[in-house]
Order: C-alpha cells, then sequence, then structure tokens
C-alpha cells in the first residue's frame, strides 16, 4: 500500500525536527500526498523523501499535523495504542501509588492527549467508569477503538462520552456527542477520595464530572487552613464543592460556597450531607462578583477562586487578564490581614509570569501587601513534556494578606 506522506517546507524542518513539537501548523506543509483523509495517520518528511515521524492529520486545522510518535519504524494502529494505553496506565498508576488499590477505586486521568502521545484522546478513570472526550478528528475517527481498548484492558462498568467542548470546532468537527458508549452508570455515582465520598454528576457535571486535576490543590487547601487556623472560608466557582470537605476537616467552622450553577450547587449539597458536613457549609447560588461587592471589606479568613478560563482565544488575552485582575483585588480586598487566598487559572495561554503580574496589579489596586506562600500545579497524571508547555494549564496560588 502507498504510503501516505506529508512533505514539510525545507525551510521549517530544522526547527521542527530539533525542537520535537507536537505540533505542526499548516504553514509548514509543502505537500500533501494525493490520496489522504482528514483524520489519518500519516508519515511525514522532506522533499527528498526521507521521513521522521508519524502524524495525525487535519486539513481543516490550523494545526495540519499532530505527531503521533517519532520512531518512523512503529506501526500505529490498534495494537499500538492498546499496548500505548496500557503501558501509560501501569505509569501513571505507579507514579499516584495506587497500584495496589482495588479497581474501583483508581480515580486518575489515563490519557492526557498529547501528553500522551495520543492526539485529542482524554480518558478520564473513575473506578470502573471511564468517560472519554474526544477532540479530535483522529480520536474521534478511532471511537469503536478507544472502546475496544478500554473493554479489554480494564472490564469496565461503563464508558461515557463527553465531547461537550469547542475545541472541537476547530478541527472541523460540528457535533458535541454526550453519550453512554457502553454499560450503565448508577444514577447515585460517588467516588472515594482521602475518605471522602464525592458524588459526581457525569451526563450533566462540568468537563468529565469532577476536576481530577485539583487533587494536590485540595490537600494543600486542608494544609493551610489547618496551619493558620481558618475559621472562616469563601469558596468560589466551587462546582461539587470538594474544596469544602478538606477545609472542613481541617478544622474550618464556616464555609461559603458561591456558585452561579444551581445544579452544581446541589451536588455540593449533597457531598456536604453524605461526609456529615452540612451544619458547617452553606451553598449560596450566585454570581460571584455581586456576592463579593456585598461581602464586608476584611471580613473572611481566606477566600478560594477556582473559575472557568476566561482565555478561550488568544487574541483575547488582555480582556482575560483584565478579568483576573479584577476578580482577585475585589476578593484581596474582603481577606483578613494574616488570612489566605487560593486562586487558580486553567489556561495555558496564561504563563506564571503573567499571573504573577495579574496578582501584583490586583494587590497595587487595593493598596494591600500579600506574600507568595506556595505556587501548586497537577498531579503526576496530568505530566507534559518538555518539548509541549501547552500541556500545563493549571496553576494555583496561596498567598497571604500581610
Amino acid at each position: 500500500m502507498q504510503q501516505k506522506i506529508v512533505t514539510i517546507k525545507k525551510e521549517r524542518l530544522p526547527r521542527i525536527i530539533y525542537n520535537k513539537h507536537p505540533w505542526i501548523f499548516s504553514g509548514a506543509v509543502e505537500k500533501v500526498s494525493y490520496d489522504t483523509k482528514i483524520g489519518d495517520i500519516v508519515f511525514v518528511g522532506d522533499s527528498q523523501g526521507k521521513i521522521f515521524a508519524q502524524a495525525a492529520y487535519n486539513p481543516k486545522s490550523d494545526i495540519r499535523l499532530r505527531v503521533i510518535s517519532w520512531n518512523v519504524e512503529e506501526s500505529i494502529g490498534t495494537v499500538w495504542l492498546t499496548n500505548k494505553i496500557k503501558e501509560v496506565s501501569e505509569n501513571k498508576e505507579k507514579l499516584l501509588n495506587i497500584s495496589k488499590l482495588p479497581e474501583d477505586r483508581k480515580n486518575y486521568r489515563l490519557i492526557f492527549s498529547e501528553c500522551d502521545n495520543i492526539p485529542g484522546l482524554i480518558i478520564d478513570r473513575y473506578g470502573l467508569i471511564f468517560v472519554i472526550q474526544l477532540q479530535t478528528f483522529f480520536a474521534d475517527k478511532r471511537r469503536d477503538i478507544w472502546i475496544s481498548i478500554i473493554k479489554k484492558l480494564f472490564n469496565p462498568v461503563a464508558i461515557y462520552e463527553r465531547s461537550d467542548v469547542e475545541v472541537r470546532r476547530k478541527e472541523g468537527l460540528r457535533d458535541f456527542p454526550i453519550s453512554l458508549l457502553y454499560g450503565e452508570v448508577p444514577a447515585d455515582f460517588f467516588i472515594e477520595e482521602d475518605n471522602f465520598n464525592i458524588v459526581i454528576d457525569i451526563p450533566n457535571g462540568q468537563k468529565t464530572g469532577y476536576f481530577l486535576d485539583l487533587k494536590i490543590a485540595r490537600k494543600r487547601v486542608e494544609h493551610w487552613c489547618k496551619i493558620l487556623d481558618i475559621k472562616y472560608l469563601q469558596n468560589y466557582f466551587g462546582y461539587t464543592g470538594s474544596f469544602n470537605l478538606y477545609a472542613v476537616r481541617s478544622g474550618v467552622e464556616k464555609i461559603e460556597q458561591i456558585e452561579s450553577s444551581q445544579q452544581a450547587n446541589d451536588i455540593a449539597g449533597r457531598n456536604s450531607k453524605i461526609n456529615g458536613f452540612e451544619k458547617n457549609i452553606n451553598v449560596v447560588t450566585s454570581d460571584a462578583f455581586d456576592y463579593l461587592s456585598k461581602t464586608k471589606d476584611e471580613s473572611v479568613d481566606a477566600i478560594i477562586i477556582d473559575p472557568p478560563s476566561f482565555v478561550k482565544h488568544r487574541d483575547k488575552i488582555q480582556n482575560a487578564f483584565e478579568g483576573y485582575e479584577r476578580l482577585n483585588s475585589q476578593a484581596m480586598k474582603k481577606i483578613i490581614k494574616g488570612g489566605l487566598l487560593f486562586t487558580f487559572c486553567c489556561s495555558s495561554y496564561v504563563s506564571e509570569d503573567d499571573f504573577q503580574r495579574i496578582l501584583f496589579k490586583s494587590a497595587a489596586m487595593i493598596n494591600c501587601e500579600f506574600k507568595i506562600l506556595e505556587k501548586i500545579g497537577t498531579d503526576a497524571d496530568h505530566y507534559w513534556p518538555v518539548n509541549f508547555p501547552e500541556g500545563r494549564y493549571l496553576q494555583g496560588w496561596i498567598l497571604q494578606k500581610m
């Protein structure tokens, strides 16, 4: 069978080969084999016919090629993908020290797209329930393969798809599937995390149902609240309320969760109740900015801010910076002297330097001094390659008001 080859422009080759960044943009492409179809795995080479990579091809995307492997000898098919997912799973379970846990208690990001060399595929594992998100044509075209691999490797109770993400539009995909692909998800489904029972809503919740990426952050909230004997905390954009549980366990007596989604607050309320903390936690359905404006200055011991990304497109980044500055400055104003701010940003467009400038401006706007106690990120299941900084998207900052 004739090879499907995408030829790269000569002047772009040295940088691509040296950097080994998994994204090759449309401007670097010189020629495409006539029979190459969207979502195909292709060989990537130079005008002399020398092949140096294998990639997923999409003529509808600015990211024309997403490199799967720099090893051109590998045969990338179902067997390769099965072995890759198995290898990644075993490694992540070692990294997270969960290999010996019962299978129904393993909760982690199994596959993280390019970070695990499978472009556009997200698999989040909640025990024996697996949630997939297909962000690229390459991943979407192989839906049945992912189902087959998960069934073969993990004997799941259910496989659910949550591909309701805007990034699919950039790939030329026009549908946003949310559906049960295999088995059955229990109506009242919860996971166990750090001795808490946490209800999650896979069909209707945000992302794939739960924020697995905030695992470290939840533990650090518990740590710092305990160290500084925090008693009154406000949690903005609280979603399932998992931060609340860790905060109460640290000794916090009063928590207000402020969340605009009534559905999310219903889940947070249930999580408070099943863990025995309903007397400590009050969930409020409100806009964050509105509630902050009504909160008395210097009255709160600690505030958590974990908003959705303000940066959907790079060309809107300045507007996003202003939004982050306004939100953080309002929160800073409400915190008592010696109190804590836990603030998060979930956009790869915003660097650590960018966000530190945002926090500096936020404090300057209200003439307050804050010290940085700690910077935190994701756990090892959300690792990213050194040659792919776009894989880092979450940053958390813990500050104390002086």
